[in-house]
């Protein structure tokens, strides 16, 4: 009988990792993105020159456009829509082996606040994964539904040089 609970504990504890993200946003009506720079190694110079701008950020070590766009509208919905969706994003499986794509680098981060606290959701395109960053705590993700992602989330591309 152990045999059986265990994997049914392991399958729950990571579940509700992934549901108490989805009852945080629950609280919230606001959803804003901030843009990434370009790559770091692979556009190394666009990101050397972008990096010394006056208007960029890190967050969690990670650098972004300092303007954070707020979602409204039909993308606001649409964002919604993704994040809410337990089939777009999954849990990272830590027995995978690691991709062989570099360091994490975010496309994008939608920010939101819950209870109190800042919540940022960092999507990189190139691993297709997601870090989800709220209290000084990181949940890793599998991207799901890529055309989703960046069909929407094309609409914040406005510093990024092309």
């Amino acid at each position: 009988m152990k045999v059986v609970l265990l994997p049914f504990a392991f399958f729950s504890f990571f579940s509700g990792c992934q549901e108490s993200v989805f009852r945080s946003l629950q609280k919230t009506d606001e959803l804003f993105v901030y843009e990434g720079l370009p790559h770091p190694i692979r556009e190394n110079p666009s990101f050397e020159k972008e990096k010394h701008r006056k208007d960029v950020l890190q967050i969690d070590g990670h650098w972004f456009y300092q303007s954070k766009v707020k979602a409204s509208g039909q993308i606001h919905d649409g964002l919604m829509k993704l994040l809410l969706d337990e089939s777009c994003l999954r849990i990272l499986n830590s027995n995978l082996p690691a991709k062989d794509c570099g360091t994490f680098h975010p496309d994008y981060a939608i920010m939101w606040n819950s209870d109190g606290a800042e919540n940022y959701l960092m999507i990189c395109y190139t691993c297709s994964e997601a870090i989800l960053i709220r209290e000084d705590k990181c949940t890793t993700f599998n991207l799901h539904e890529y055309s989703k992602w960046a069909n929407v989330l094309s609409e914040f591309q406005f510093n990024r040089p092309r």
